[in-house]
């Protein structure tokens, strides 16, 4: 089972160009969504807007997602691991880009 919390750790603005990464992302229904680096914010704000499209709205799966851009990554991984999840996998997966 791949891990139900994420961080984007990236200093690079979002573009639709990575919409890839956040359909794989919710099709694999993660529960927390972390973002960390200089447009962290664009970042949360594409996956709050993707998982509330009308078309995929899923009512029975939530995604909770922040941006961290004045935290130090270790702290943001230190709250990552002790998010709980519905599903009991507490690993975190780091995506560096």
């Amino acid at each position: 089972m791949k891990p139900s919390k994420v961080i984007i750790a990236t200093d690079k603005e979002y573009s639709e160009d990575y919409e890839y990464i956040l359909e794989k992302l919710f099709f694999r229904k993660i529960e927390l969504f972390c973002t960390w680096g200089k447009h962290c914010g664009q970042w949360e704000t594409a996956m709050d807007l993707y998982v509330t499209d009308p078309e995929r709205y899923d009512e029975s799966h939530h995604i909770t997602t922040t941006s961290h851009n004045d935290e130090s990554f270790d702290d943001v991984m230190n709250m990552a691991e002790l998010w709980f999840t519905e599903n009991g996998n507490n690993e975190v997966e780091t995506i560096k880009l």
